[in-house]
């Protein structure tokens, strides 16, 4: 039994409150930064411009490179563990149960929180509740037919490393999740198709100092060029989409009425008097 359990515990996944710190040392490794800073790279192509004041970031870590490729003014971030949170951290938090009221916050990044939660569904439709109507969503996920992916198991038996124990959504299933909560989803991209063994900075090109990655390996550009969908992982871009119901008219359009009313109501009074008065005169003769 002590041996099917410890079995057992090397394929659960704990939750981002057990699993936060360790992630996000992860995330500061040679691999976890080439994966964020691809991510980056997507989100400076394709997002940077995408409308609305606020902006909010759910990550392993207070990335605030991720926050700054966006143009809204207003950027904070939430997480669910209180170690190695640093300054760049607005607040900590469940990340099923959200301090903020519906309908508020125009972007969301939700960079791999979902596939390290206990509950990925819980939190996915969480996020999209506090998301305005027609705001935007983006989805960063482990993929898992990646290279990241197809190691989890053997990974998952090898090492107690909790980077390897993640779900395994996939990007069709995450599809049918967001239809259900009245998202329309625009676009998926891939990226960071290197091998998580293989990869190391000195093989990497650098730009705008050590901090920020560029995917300068001919594989990926290949990888990216050709449009392979096995990569490290995957972007959703998704937009909320509510159907609203018929208010009341505006004030003006009633005046209108108003008045497109009396005129029609006088108008067929006098025609009533004048048929009266007529009927009256026929009547006397």
């Amino acid at each position: 039994m002590r041996f099917e359990k410890r079995v057992l515990e090397r394929f659960s996944i704990k939750g981002l409150k057990a699993t936060g710190e360790k992630l996000s040392l992860w995330s500061k490794t040679d691999f976890g930064s080439y994966v964020l800073a691809a991510e980056r790279d997507l989100i400076a192509e394709k997002y940077s411009a995408l409308p609305g004041y606020r902006v909010m970031h759910l990550g392993l870590t207070a990335d605030r490179q991720s926050a700054d490729e966006f143009s809204q003014i207003h950027r904070f971030n939430f997480q669910a563990h209180t170690d190695h949170c640093g300054a760049g951290i607005s607040a900590v938090a469940d990340l099923t149960e959200l301090p903020l009221p519906s309908d508020v916050v125009d972007v969301v990044l939700l960079q791999h929180t979902l596939e390290f939660s206990e509950s990925p569904q819980s939190v996915l439709a969480e996020v999209c509740r506090t998301i305005t109507p027609g705001g935007h969503l983006i989805v960063c996920v482990l993929d898992p037919f990646g290279p990241m992916g197809v190691a989890k198991l053997p990974m998952q038996l090898l090492t107690d490393s909790p980077q390897y124990r993640f779900h395994s959504l996939r990007a069709g299933r995450l599809l049918d999740w967001l239809t259900l909560l009245n998202f329309e989803v625009d676009a998926i991209n891939h990226g960071a198709h290197q091998l998580p063994f293989a990869y190391r900075v000195a093989a990497s090109q650098m730009l705008e100092g050590p901090e920020k990655l560029r995917l300068g390996d001919s594989w990926d550009r290949g990888c990216q060029r050709i449009g392979l969908p096995f990569g490290n992982f995957y972007m959703i871009h998704a937009v909320k989409r509510v159907s609203r119901m018929i208010g009341n008219p505006p004030r003006s359009w009633k005046a209108a009425a108003r008045g497109r009313l009396s005129v029609s109501t006088s108008q067929s009074l006098g025609s009533t008097k004048k048929s009266i008065n007529k009927h009256s005169a026929e009547h006397k003769l």
